[in-house]
């Protein structure tokens, strides 16, 4: 039996990396692609899906992506953290991330201030 581990009202996040809703991101597991709720340069969450890992399975990311434009592949290993329950959601953190990744990475969170400054 796969072990879980759950938050909620009485366990606070603990990261040291603050999570980022846009641009929203987009990734591929293996050939499943998904979009993100939130990203960081240390995990991100995605929608809940079937054949899910049991917490602390490690997957590869092999492809990262913010629009049409600006789509890499990528080579990272991330572990599953947690299974947020009662809102479908998967937790992922970032084992190993290459060098393509991280430039995406602080590349896409430069982009949100930027489409930050447009909205305000």
């Amino acid at each position: 039996m796969a072990n879980f581990f759950t938050v909620g009202a009485h366990r606070p996040h603990n990261r040291k990396d603050r999570r980022y809703d846009m641009p929203r991101l987009s990734l591929k597991i293996g050939d499943k692609e998904f979009e993100t709720f939130d990203w960081s340069l240390g995990g991100f969450r995605i929608p809940d899906f079937k054949g899910r890992p049991p917490v602390g399975e490690v997957m590869r990311v092999t492809e990262l992506c913010y629009s049409d434009t600006h789509r890499v592949p990528v080579n990272c290993e991330v572990t599953v953290t947690r299974v947020v329950l009662g809102k479908n959601q998967v937790a992922f953190s970032f084992k190993t991330i290459d060098d393509t990744a991280f430039d995406f990475l602080e590349s896409a969170s430069l982009q949100r201030l930027s489409l930050l400054s447009k909205n305000n």
